[in-house]
Protein backbone atom coordinates (compact mmCIF):
# COMPACT_ATOMS: atom_id res chain seq x y z
CA UNK A 1 0.00 0.00 0.00
CA UNK A 2 2.86 2.39 0.81
CA UNK A 3 4.44 1.63 -2.58
CA UNK A 4 1.18 2.54 -4.32
CA UNK A 5 1.10 5.80 -2.38
CA UNK A 6 4.66 6.56 -3.40
CA UNK A 7 3.86 5.94 -7.06
CA UNK A 8 1.02 8.43 -6.73
CA UNK A 9 3.44 11.03 -5.40
CA UNK A 10 5.91 10.75 -8.29
CA UNK A 11 5.70 11.50 -11.98
CA UNK A 12 7.16 8.96 -14.40
CA UNK A 13 10.48 10.83 -14.42
CA UNK A 14 10.69 10.67 -10.60
CA UNK A 15 9.83 14.32 -10.02
CA UNK A 16 7.02 15.37 -7.71
CA UNK A 17 3.81 16.50 -9.43
CA UNK A 18 2.89 20.10 -8.70
CA UNK A 19 0.71 22.62 -10.44
CA UNK A 20 2.28 25.82 -11.74
CA UNK A 21 2.56 28.34 -8.94
CA UNK A 22 2.09 25.78 -6.14
CA UNK A 23 4.15 26.77 -3.14
CA UNK A 24 5.12 24.17 -0.55
CA UNK A 25 4.32 25.01 3.05
CA UNK A 26 7.26 25.75 5.35
CA UNK A 27 7.60 23.02 7.98
CA UNK A 28 7.89 23.63 11.72
CA UNK A 29 11.44 23.41 13.12
CA UNK A 30 10.25 20.75 15.61
CA UNK A 31 7.46 18.27 15.28
CA UNK A 32 6.28 15.08 16.90
CA UNK A 33 5.10 12.00 15.09
CA UNK A 34 2.96 9.43 16.87
CA UNK A 35 1.46 6.35 15.36
CA UNK A 36 -0.17 3.05 16.12
CA UNK A 37 -0.87 -0.15 14.23
CA UNK A 38 -2.72 -3.34 15.15
CA UNK A 39 -4.00 -6.58 13.72
CA UNK A 40 -5.49 -9.85 14.90
CA UNK A 41 -4.57 -12.84 12.74
CA UNK A 42 -6.69 -15.90 11.89
CA UNK A 43 -4.68 -18.04 14.37
CA UNK A 44 -5.42 -15.58 17.20
CA UNK A 45 -2.02 -13.86 17.11
CA UNK A 46 -2.28 -10.18 18.02
CA UNK A 47 0.18 -7.58 16.74
CA UNK A 48 0.34 -4.07 18.16
CA UNK A 49 2.82 -1.32 17.35
CA UNK A 50 3.46 2.24 18.45
CA UNK A 51 5.84 4.99 17.48
CA UNK A 52 6.63 8.19 19.32
CA UNK A 53 9.26 10.29 17.55
CA UNK A 54 10.49 13.88 17.65
CA UNK A 55 12.03 15.58 14.62
CA UNK A 56 14.22 18.69 14.56
CA UNK A 57 14.85 20.32 11.20
CA UNK A 58 17.62 22.65 10.08
CA UNK A 59 16.73 26.28 9.33
CA UNK A 60 17.75 26.42 5.66
CA UNK A 61 15.74 24.09 3.41
CA UNK A 62 16.74 23.39 -0.17
CA UNK A 63 14.14 24.72 -2.57
CA UNK A 64 13.09 23.42 -5.97
CA UNK A 65 9.81 23.97 -7.84
CA UNK A 66 7.03 22.81 -5.52
CA UNK A 67 9.37 21.27 -2.91
CA UNK A 68 11.15 22.38 0.26
CA UNK A 69 13.66 19.78 1.51
CA UNK A 70 15.00 19.92 5.06
CA UNK A 71 17.85 18.02 6.70
CA UNK A 72 17.47 17.19 10.36
CA UNK A 73 17.54 14.57 13.08
CA UNK A 74 14.95 12.41 14.77
CA UNK A 75 14.77 10.42 17.96
CA UNK A 76 12.33 8.57 20.14
CA UNK A 77 11.06 5.06 20.55
CA UNK A 78 9.17 2.42 18.65
CA UNK A 79 7.34 -0.62 19.98
CA UNK A 80 6.21 -3.89 18.41
CA UNK A 81 4.42 -6.60 20.38
CA UNK A 82 3.42 -9.99 18.96
CA UNK A 83 1.37 -12.29 21.21
CA UNK A 84 -0.06 -15.70 20.28
CA UNK A 85 -3.61 -16.72 21.22
CA UNK A 86 -2.41 -17.85 24.67
CA UNK A 87 -0.73 -14.48 25.35
CA UNK A 88 2.86 -15.68 24.84
CA UNK A 89 5.19 -13.69 22.64
CA UNK A 90 7.67 -10.91 22.26
CA UNK A 91 7.73 -7.16 22.75
CA UNK A 92 10.59 -5.05 21.41
CA UNK A 93 11.00 -1.36 22.26
CA UNK A 94 14.02 0.14 20.49
CA UNK A 95 15.10 3.71 21.07
CA UNK A 96 16.17 5.40 17.84
CA UNK A 97 18.15 8.46 16.79
CA UNK A 98 19.51 9.48 13.42
CA UNK A 99 19.52 11.68 10.36
CA UNK A 100 16.34 12.49 8.47
CA UNK A 101 15.34 14.30 5.28
CA UNK A 102 11.87 15.83 5.29
CA UNK A 103 10.16 17.21 2.20
CA UNK A 104 7.22 19.58 2.02
CA UNK A 105 5.60 19.03 -1.38
CA UNK A 106 3.08 21.55 -2.69
CA UNK A 107 0.32 21.97 -2.02
CA UNK A 108 -0.14 19.84 1.13
CA UNK A 109 2.03 16.69 1.20
CA UNK A 110 4.95 15.68 3.40
CA UNK A 111 7.57 12.94 3.03
CA UNK A 112 9.78 11.83 5.90
CA UNK A 113 12.83 9.86 4.79
CA UNK A 114 15.09 8.03 7.24
CA UNK A 115 18.00 7.12 4.94
CA UNK A 116 19.69 4.56 7.20
CA UNK A 117 16.51 2.44 7.23
CA UNK A 118 16.39 1.97 3.45
CA UNK A 119 19.11 -0.71 3.45
CA UNK A 120 18.32 -2.29 6.82
CA UNK A 121 18.06 -6.07 7.18
CA UNK A 122 14.65 -6.24 8.86
CA UNK A 123 11.39 -5.31 7.15
CA UNK A 124 10.41 -3.36 10.27
CA UNK A 125 13.11 -0.78 9.58
CA UNK A 126 12.69 -0.73 5.79
CA UNK A 127 8.97 0.05 6.16
CA UNK A 128 9.98 3.10 8.21
CA UNK A 129 12.47 4.39 5.63
CA UNK A 130 9.86 6.62 3.95
CA UNK A 131 6.62 7.89 5.46
CA UNK A 132 4.32 9.87 3.18
CA UNK A 133 1.36 11.90 4.37
CA UNK A 134 -0.96 14.82 3.82
CA UNK A 135 -1.53 17.95 5.89
CA UNK A 136 -5.05 17.73 7.30
CA UNK A 137 -5.12 21.33 8.48
CA UNK A 138 -2.75 23.76 10.11
CA UNK A 139 0.52 22.09 11.09
CA UNK A 140 -1.03 18.62 11.45
CA UNK A 141 -0.34 15.88 8.89
CA UNK A 142 -1.55 12.30 8.71
CA UNK A 143 -0.40 9.18 6.91
CA UNK A 144 -0.44 5.40 6.86
CA UNK A 145 2.34 2.96 7.73
CA UNK A 146 2.87 -0.77 7.88
CA UNK A 147 4.34 -2.27 11.04
CA UNK A 148 6.34 -5.19 9.67
CA UNK A 149 8.28 -7.91 11.51
CA UNK A 150 11.77 -7.35 12.87
CA UNK A 151 12.68 -10.56 10.96
CA UNK A 152 14.42 -12.21 13.90
CA UNK A 153 14.45 -15.88 14.88
CA UNK A 154 17.16 -16.41 17.46
CA UNK A 155 17.33 -17.83 20.96
CA UNK A 156 13.58 -18.20 21.26
CA UNK A 157 12.91 -14.67 20.03
CA UNK A 158 10.74 -14.99 16.93
CA UNK A 159 9.17 -12.17 14.90
CA UNK A 160 8.99 -13.15 11.24
CA UNK A 161 5.38 -13.42 10.09
CA UNK A 162 2.79 -10.75 10.66
CA UNK A 163 2.31 -7.15 9.57
CA UNK A 164 -0.12 -4.63 11.01
CA UNK A 165 -1.56 -1.61 9.19
CA UNK A 166 -1.55 1.67 11.04
CA UNK A 167 -1.76 5.42 10.91
CA UNK A 168 0.45 8.24 12.13
CA UNK A 169 -0.05 11.91 12.98
CA UNK A 170 2.50 14.72 12.79
CA UNK A 171 2.03 17.80 14.99
CA UNK A 172 4.13 20.93 15.40
CA UNK A 173 5.98 21.27 18.71
CA UNK A 174 7.03 24.49 20.43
Amino acid sequence: MLAAGLLFLLNCDGSSPTAPGDTPRPLPARFGLTGSAASTEADGTKVSCRMDLIFELGPNPRSSPGVLEYDGVHGGHLERTVLDAAGNGISLVPDVHGAVVVRSIAPNRVEIEIPVNAGAEGRFWRELSLLAGVFAGGDTAEGAWLCAPFDIDSGGWVDTRYTAPGTWTLVALP
